[in-house]
């Protein structure tokens, strides 16, 4: 997995599990700022598909973290889809 996949996979990971907390609320501005979370994560999920082909690090620090330690990242992630039914 190249670094950008790497950052691609570690911000959907994240995307997701936003989403996953939105479902729960009953509060309609708890739903409102957290649909807002979503949307700024999945934004930034668009931005890592941007860079794929140019290589760009990103400036996102879930992202960066990913191009710094993708061991670790890599280990994240199998463990974030291993625990999904």
């Amino acid at each position: 997995m190249t670094p950008g996949q790497l950052a691609m996979a570690y911000q959907a990971c994240a995307v997701a599990d936003l989403a996953t907390e939105a479902v729960g609320l009953d509060d309609p501005a708890e739903a409102v700022a957290q649909a807002a979370r979503v949307l700024a994560a999945a934004e930034q999920l668009v931005a890592a598909a941007n860079r794929l082909g140019s290589g760009e690090p990103p400036a996102d620090p879930l992202q960066r973290f990913a191009y710094e330690h993708p061991e670790e990242a890599a280990e994240d992630v199998a463990d974030w889809v291993s625990r999904r039914p």
